[in-house]
């Protein structure tokens, strides 16, 4: 199996006698066993008479099965040993995957195997999860990534399967009799879950022999069975589909121009990846770019490139633009101008784009950061279905077949009468609705005038492909490591100004992260300043988009964003060039001031993104809701709307000084640096912090609800479904509170999740979560129904919770096993350079400067009993010592508080003014 010279993971790739196909790989590094198999079955295999049957089935494999008859049994077993397990249905595959704790993969292992193989089919559970796909329907009607996607599938070739309604809802299933869905379920999963159309991968700290004998113990003994034959599809399009324009009105205010090419399968030239070369020239956010051609013109500020739906015979290549007002009234000119790069890119040679990505993919091979070891079986599942066993591991790097001639094939098919043109607008002119998601859109055949101009299109001297790649470093070496900086070290201190700089010695990369974060008293005065530092950094945010896009192709990466006491940047990749483009991003922050170039499309996307706000799920605006609520330097979307509206160029400019003028600048360098590096970067800061005045650290305080009543919270919202989330608020900000608050959690949530969603069925989106704010620990209980008031679910939660601690009780026997999950949890390894240097930032943040958090959190875990948890429970059932809030949104009824012994919180300034806050 094809590997770089850095990865010392051992592999191994097996067909079991039965037909399964398994890769098997041991990485000492990881902290948990990770499971993911993928199976040649998804809703193109649907019946027309049962839509929405292949997402049923797999919602069905989690209600039972012949050796573990309770329903989500496996769920509740992970959840006490250190795991999860999901799934998702596509179009033409299916993924299941779990992760635990190694100790227990043997008895995970034989729970996916009977999950995937011996389901029960239950009547009463058919219906139960019908209703569930129903609710889950309900629940995305409004989303307009969903209601893009069917239009696209009513406008595609009727007899390709991609046509078909995939989700499915209770109309489409119960059109037949519960006893009928029933059988084509059993039919569906005797022909498509077998051992020929599966794979499995296995990714776990064992060792390759051990891993492989626990498959086998838990699958060989699966009778071998053949796939059944692959349907022939048609065409994705028919003729009369191509060349055509669809203008789309959104629910949001979203304003897009998608253009699509219809392509055959690309995935036999995984060795030459032509998409890649095309997509990243096309991407390409520099001044002469596409994206730069319309940003200057006013017309476009965003671009994304490559996208699409993708198949066994078909791929779907998107140029998807974010317009402003002025580029919608100028489609087909922009058109011209998107033919005009592709003949560019046409008559270009292309070995120098190959000879980049191929040092690029290299690099990025050999020194990339781990990714989640679920996500990564997924992908390798999947793969067996692909690609050469020898290529599995290397299939999305590799490019030693680089052919411009096959560029040129696949860009033959970049032609205007095989193009399909999207126009998302709200003032779309429309003359259909889509059957489900009531998408209002018109279909049209585009003017064979303006086919004929696209066909026959002149050159534009502006227009230009990106010139070499400046941020590309030839080589990456490690630096001489010294046990000093194992653990960060504070190496330069000021007035307002602290640097900490850390080696990393566990992943040996030539990468790293740079923080950079900026309190500043001028941020906290309210929320017009705080709106306009969100634009500040918007416009910011698009400049650098533009002036440093390379960089990120080369794999630099910045992330400049607001908090509630000021800014941050955050730095990431190769260490090689980071610090000097972080140090370039930070004079840009400080320098720059040429605000009025593309301030009104900035300030419109940012009014947009706060009125699309409003239009978000329930339960999502609760939760945003609760955010502002609980911090007081946190604003809510609403506030913020007629200060952005209002706000002018001047503005800017003033908000920029007052919020750099005075502030406290902490930074943490972590990576593969030297001290010499460090101290150079660190001395540069110092000269351009002088400039300013230094104050302390802000504090980060959150209101303390222990000492209120029951409060109740109403948010207006015009979605048809009841939301409601209850948040209950630890009493302290200690280690010991908040390690109770998890631990409740851990053990609530799978019980919670089968009470509301299975027994109770009030609705898809149910759950609960732990939710600290600024470091105080709490958590909270969520439900979004399409059937029921929120008086009735607050009453149903409460009654829920008022029995927590009989509920419980059986888990006093795994108390230890619970306490080791949450242990490996909070204290297991870093999975990856990244996120050990997030954990050390954030150890920063909680002014824990002696990174002791850890072992601390050990110790403190090591003393606690169950009856210490029963305690908390107690507390939290009566309301003892507990802060309790009720946030809810019910377009049908108001609830009165005094109905629950609540006072109503309707006045938010008053409450933030008048409500002790807690460190």
């Amino acid at each position: 199996m094809l590997t770089h010279n850095l990865d010392h993971r051992r592999y191994q790739f097996s067909q079991l006698e039965n037909g399964l196909r398994v890769l098997v790989i041991e990485d000492p590094s990881c902290d948990v066993s990770s499971v993911a198999a993928t199976v040649a079955n998804g809703h193109f295999s649907d019946p027309v008479d049962c839509l929405g049957l292949s997402h049923l089935l797999e919602h069905m494999l989690f209600q039972g099965n012949k050796k573990h008859p309770q329903v989500d049994e496996f769920s509740a077993f992970l959840s006490l040993h250190g795991g999860y397990v999901n799934a998702a249905t596509g179009s033409e595959y299916s993924h299941y995957y779990f992760s635990v704790n190694d100790e227990y993969l043997s008895t995970g292992l034989d729970h996916f195997a009977y999950l995937l193989t011996q389901p029960l089919f239950e009547l009463d559970s058919i219906k139960k999860e019908i209703k569930a796909i129903d609710a889950e329907f309900s629940l995305k009607i409004h989303d307009d990534l969903r209601r893009l996607y069917e239009v696209h599938k009513e406008t595609a070739n009727p007899e390709h399967p991609f046509s078909k309604f995939s989700v499915g809802n209770a109309n489409t299933l119960n059109q037949l009799s519960h006893q009928e869905v029933q059988r084509l379920l059993q039919i569906l999963h005797q022909q498509k879950y077998v051992t020929h159309n599966m794979t499995l991968c296995v990714i776990s700290p064992l060792s390759t022999e051990s891993s492989v004998k626990l498959v086998h113990q838990h699958f060989a003994h699966l009778s071998a069975t053949k796939a059944p034959n692959s349907q022939t599809l048609p065409p994705l399009y028919l003729p009369k589909q191509l060349g055509v324009r669809i203008d789309i009105a959104p629910l949001k205010a979203a304003k897009r121009l998608i253009v699509t090419f219809a392509l055959p399968s690309v995935q036999k030239y995984y060795r030459t990846k032509p998409l890649s070369i095309i997509s990243e020239l096309l991407a390409d956010e520099g001044p002469n770019g596409l994206l730069g051609y319309f940003k200057t013109r006013g017309l476009a500020t965003n671009i994304s490139v490559g996208g699409g739906i993708e198949g066994s015979t078909f791929r779907d290549f998107n140029v998807n633009l974010q317009l402003t007002e002025l580029g919608i009234g100028q489609i087909d000119s922009m058109l011209q101008t998107l033919f005009q790069y592709i003949q560019l890119i046409k008559q270009h040679a292309k070995m120098r784009f190959f000879n980049e990505k191929e040092a690029l993919l290299l690099q990025v091979w050999q020194f990339a950061d781990a990714i989640k070891a679920t996500d990564e079986a997924i992908g390798l599942a999947s793969a067996i279905f692909y690609y050469p066993p020898e290529h599995l591991v290397a299939s999305e790097y590799i490019l030693d077949k680089p052919d411009p001639a096959i560029v040129d094939h696949i860009l033959s098919f970049f032609v205007p009468s095989n193009m399909r043109v999207k126009v998302v607008s709200p003032g779309a002119k429309t003359t259909r609705v889509s059957r489900w998601y009531k998408t209002a859109y018109s279909f049209s055949p585009i003017n064979p005038a303006l086919l004929k101009k696209l066909q026959r299109i002149e050159s534009n001297e502006i227009l230009s492909l990106p010139d070499d790649n400046p941020f590309i470093s030839e080589s990456h070496t490690l630096v001489e490591q010294k046990d000093a900086f194992s653990i960060p070290q504070k190496v330069a201190a000021a007035d307002g100004f602290n640097l900490w700089f850390g080696q990393d010695h566990q992943f040996g990369l030539p990468r790293g992260d740079c923080y950079v974060s900026f309190d500043c008293r001028a941020a906290i005065d309210g929320t017009e300043i705080a709106t306009i530092k969100r634009l500040w950094i918007a416009i910011l945010n698009s400049h650098f988009q533009q002036k440093y896009y390379q960089a990120n192709v080369a794999g630099l990466n910045y992330h400049l964003y607001s908090h509630q006491c000021g800014f941050s940047l955050h730095t990431s990749g190769f260490s090689a060039k980071q610090l000097s483009f972080n140090q370039a991003l930070l004079e840009q922050i400080h320098s720059f001031d040429d605000f009025s170039k593309h301030f009104e499309q900035v300030k419109h996307q940012q009014s947009q993104s706060l009125h699309n706000n409003l239009l978000n799920k329930p339960i999502n605006r609760l939760f945003t809701r609760l955010s502002a609520l609980m911090q007081q330097n946190t604003h809510t979307p609403l506030s913020m709307v007629s200060f952005m509206e209002k706000a002018t160029v001047e503005q800017v400019h003033e908000t920029k000084n007052s919020v750099l003028g005075e502030r406290y600048m902490e930074s943490l360098v972590y990576g593969n640096w030297c001290e010499g590096e460090v101290e150079q970067f660190s001395k540069n800061l110092q000269q351009q912090h002088a400039f300013y005045t230094g104050h302390k650290k802000l504090s980060r305080s959150v209101f303390n609800l222990c000492k209120q009543d029951l409060l109740l919270h109403a948010l207006p919202c015009e979605h048809p479904d009841a939301a409601v989330v209850i948040y209950y608020q630890s009493p302290k900000a200690q280690r010991r509170d908040t390690l109770l608050t998890i631990l409740l959690e851990q053990l609530v949530s799978p019980v919670f999740f089968n009470f509301a969603r299975q027994e109770a069925q009030l609705g898809y989106l149910v759950g609960s979560g732990y939710v600290p704010y600024n470091q105080h620990p709490g958590m909270a209980f969520y439900v979004q129904s399409p059937q029921y008031s929120a008086q009735y679910l607050i009453t149903i939660i409460r009654d829920f919770l008022q029995k927590l601690t009989v509920n419980l009780l059986p888990y006093q026997k795994k108390w230890p096993d619970i306490k080791r999950g949450v242990m490996k949890q909070l204290c297991g390894k870093d999975a990856n350079l990244g996120m050990k240097s997030q954990r050390l930032w954030s150890a920063l943040s909680n002014q824990d400067y002696l990174f002791t958090q850890s072992q601390d959190i050990m110790n403190e875990l090591s003393n606690l009993e169950f009856s210490d948890l029963m305690s908390f429970v107690n507390g939290l059932a009566l309301g003892q010592n507990i802060g309790e809030l009720i946030l809810y949104s019910d377009p049908n009824q108001h609830i009165t508080p005094s109905e629950l012994g609540a006072v109503s919180l309707d006045d938010i300034s008053a409450f933030k003014k008048h409500t002790p806050l807690v460190e």
